[in-house]
């Protein structure tokens, strides 16, 4: 990775915030992992005060951008698209409403005002699951595009470019497995995005009590799902746009 990007991420808002949140999770799933193991506690407590001061730090970060937010959602509603209009509007809608109930989890923190955080966090996470079911309903339609296109670009016979429907030897998984290949190097963009969405999906979904993953694994997801945050800043082709 070229060092005069890294220094160019650290200079955005959006990169400090990304790789923050990938210490911040590698934090979680370290301290969970460390405990399992009955290591020294002054240990587990030092990567969980980590995660406490970097959750927090995040939350100051992103301070009355719950205002961009829903500016943005403003453009994408003119989006000539149908689904991808309604999709990314409703996400930047709940994304911006996520933000907005983030500042008094925020104002919890500091201890500025008395907030019922229990209450606060619930609706936060509720509107961040709902923006997240949006983007993934976009990422399903982005990737059947590309599989319609695709077939449409197969349908002058050649039998090499088709994707086989089932398998029935080891000539037609390496075909598989080809043309698979070559479809996510021709559109990073939708796999980074997917791939980030799938592990952000449970985090809210398990502070919401719908599943129960343990934090080693909720901390291993937030980090994949960071690094992929991080690699769409940092590489242009595999950013999804518009976002």
């Amino acid at each position: 990775m070229n060092m005069d990007r890294l220094v160019q991420l650290n200079n955005q808002a959006g990169g400090r915030d990304k790789i923050a949140r990938l210490i911040q999770y590698a934090s979680r799933a370290m301290w969970d992992s460390l405990e399992a193991a009955n290591s020294s506690p002054a240990l587990v407590d030092n990567f969980k005060t980590v995660e406490y001061i970097l959750s927090t730090f995040r939350k100051l970060l992103r301070f009355g951008k719950c205002v961009d937010v829903f500016y943005g959602a403003l453009k994408t509603i003119h989006h000539p698209d149908l689904n991808i209009r309604v999709t990314l509007t409703l996400s930047k809608l709940s994304q911006s409403l996520f933000l907005f109930a983030d500042h008094f989890l925020w104002l919890a923190r500091t201890g500025l005002t008395a907030v019922n955080a229990k209450r606060w966090s619930n609706i936060a996470n509720k509107y961040w699951l709902f923006s997240i079911i949006m983007n993934l309903c976009r990422d399903f339609y982005e990737i059947m595009r590309v599989l319609d296109l695709h077939r449409s670009g197969c349908k002058g016979g050649i039998s090499r470019c088709r994707i086989p429907t089932s398998i029935n030897s080891p000539e037609d998984f390496k075909r598989l497995a080809l043309q698979s290949y070559v479809l996510m190097q021709g559109h990073k963009d939708i796999v980074v995005d997917t791939v980030k969405n799938v592990c952000d999906f449970f985090i809210p979904l398990t502070a919401l009590g719908y599943t129960s993953l343990t934090p080693r694994t909720i901390g291993l997801l937030g980090a994949i799902s960071s690094l992929a945050g991080l690699w769409a800043l940092l590489e242009p082709k595999a950013k999804l746009t518009p976002a």
